[in-house]
C-alpha cells in the first residue's frame, strides 16, 4: 500500500543547514539533507549554497533593519549570545512586523528555495524506487534499465515519419538541418524505454512506504473582511490577490470553480485585492467590488467584473452594480469615500509583505502558488493531509 505524507510546518523558516537531517524515506531507507545535495552537479549545488547564503543574508538584513544593528551588538554583549541566536530569535518572534518589502523578498527566496528542494528531493525517491524495484528482480539497476530498453517494442517508418512531421511543423523557421533518421528512431526508443520505466515506477511506488518531511515555506494571511465562497470551518483555505484588469486572473476563474466543484465544502476561497500599477482600470474596480462586498454581494459583481473585462475602461460600475442586485444609492456613497480605497490599499501591503510579485497569485493554507496546475496540485495535497 503506498501512501505519501507531508509533514507540514506551520509558518516558513530558514532552510536548515544540518547535513544529517533525514528530508523523505522510501521503504524505511532513510534520504538525508547530504544525499539531496550530494545529488545536484556542481553548478546546481553552488547555486543552492548561494541561495541559502542570500536568504540569510535577506533575512539579517530585515532583523538589522527592525532592531538597528547596534542594538544586536549590544544585545550579544549584554547576554553573551551570539549574534546567529538573536537573529534566529527576532525572526520567530518579530517577523510580522518588519518591512513588508523586505519581508516580500524573504517570502520569494524561501519559495525558490523549497522549490529546487522539492525537485531534488523527488529526484531522489524517484532513483531510490527504481533501485529498489531493480534489487526485487535480482538487477543492478544498470541491469533493469538493459532489460526495459531489450523489451521496447522496434520503432516504425510510421513512427519516424511522424516525428519527422511534428519536428518539420515545429522547426519550419529554423535554420538547422532537420534530424536524420538515426537520430528520431534513437529518441523515439528513448521515449518508449522512458514510459516503460514510469509504468514500473508507478507500479513500484503503489506498494511503496513513502513519508516526505520536507515543510514547504507558509504565510500567515489574514482573512478577516476578506469576501469568501465556501465553507468558513473548510480545512483548505485557498486566498486569492486578484486584479480585474488582468487576463490570467480571468482565466484562473474557471480552476477555480472546478476545484469548488471538486471538493465542495472542504475548500473555502478568500478574495483579496491586488491592482497592478500598470492596469489603469485595476483600481477603481476593485473598489468597486470592495463597495459591492460591503452590501454582501461580492461574488456575483466579481463575476461581472471580469465578464466585462474588456470594457473596463468605459465602465459603468453603478449599472454592473444594479445587474448584481445591489442598491446603486448606498454602492455609489461607497465608491464616493475613501474607506474602500484604504481597504484595497491594505490588501496590497499585505500582497507585498507576502510575497505577491504578480496576479493572479494564490495561498494555499499560507502556501504560495502562481499557476492553476500547481494550484490542483497543491489543493490536493492540503485535502489529502486533512483527512
Amino acid at each position: 500500500m503506498f501512501w505519501l505524507i507531508f509533514l507540514l510546518s506551520a509558518a516558513a523558516a530558514t532552510p536548515p543547514h544540518s547535513s544529517d537531517e533525514v528530508l523523505a524515506t522510501v521503504n524505511g531507507v532513510a534520504i538525508r539533507r547530504s544525499d539531496l545535495v550530494k545529488a545536484l552537479d556542481e553548478r546546481a549545488r553552488q547555486g543552492y549554497v548561494d541561495a541559502a547564503d542570500d536568504l540569510r543574508d535577506l533575512e539579517h538584513s530585515a532583523v538589522r533593519d527592525y532592531l538597528g544593528r547596534q542594538s544586536i551588538e549590544r544585545e550579544a554583549k549584554e547576554t553573551h549570545a551570539t549574534p546567529d541566536a538573536i537573529y534566529d530569535r527576532v525572526l520567530a518572534a518579530d517577523y510580522e512586523r518588519f518591512d513588508p518589502n523586505l519581508r516580500n523578498r524573504i517570502e520569494q527566496q524561501r519559495e525558490r528555495i523549497f522549490t529546487a528542494e522539492r525537485q531534488s528531493l523527488d529526484e531522489l525517491i524517484r532513483k531510490t524506487l527504481l533501485a529498489q524495484a531493480a534489487k526485487a528482480k535480482g538487477m543492478t539497476v544498470e541491469e533493469l534499465e538493459r532489460s526495459l530498453a531489450n523489451q521496447a517494442p522496434p520503432v516504425t517508418k510510421a513512427d519516424v515519419d511522424f516525428i519527422r512531421a511534428y519536428e518539420a511543423s515545429k522547426q519550419k523557421a529554423s535554420e538547422s538541418a532537420a534530424p536524420g533518421e538515426a537520430r528520431l528512431d534513437a529518441a523515439i526508443r528513448a521515449a518508449r524505454v522512458e514510459q516503460m520505466k514510469d509504468a514500473l515506477l508507478a507500479e513500484t511506488r503503489a506498494h511503496a512506504a513513502i513519508e516526505s518531511h520536507l515543510a514547504p515555506p507558509r504565510v500567515a494571511l489574514s482573512i478577516a473582511d476578506a469576501p469568501m465562497v465556501g465553507s468558513p470551518s473548510a480545512p483548505v483555505r485557498i486566498v486569492e490577490f486578484t486584479d480585474f484588469e488582468c487576463p490570467y486572473c480571468r482565466e484562473a476563474e474557471a480552476t477555480l470553480k472546478r476545484i469548488r466543484q471538486q471538493y465542495g465544502d472542504r475548500v473555502a476561497v478568500y478574495f483579496r485585492n491586488y491592482p497592478l500599477p500598470n492596469h489603469l482600470y485595476a483600481m477603481p474596480s476593485a473598489i468597486a467590488a470592495v463597495c459591492a462586498a460591503e452590501q454582501g454581494r461580492y461574488l456575483p459583481y466579481h463575476d461581472l467584473l471580469f465578464e466585462h473585462q474588456h470594457e473596463l475602461k468605459n465602465a459603468d460600475y453603478a449599472m454592473w452594480a444594479e445587474m448584481a442586485g445591489l442598491d446603486r444609492a448606498k454602492f455609489e456613497t461607497c465608491r464616493a469615500s475613501n474607506e474602500p480605497r484604504k481597504r484595497v490599499e491594505r490588501d496590497i501591503r499585505e500582497g507585498v509583505a507576502a510575497g505577491v510579485a504578480g496576479t493572479p497569485t494564490f495561498f494555499v493554507n499560507g502556501r504560495a502558488v502562481r499557476d492553476d496546475q500547481a494550484l490542483r496540485a497543491v489543493v490536493a495535497e492540503e485535502i489529502a493531509a486533512a483527512r
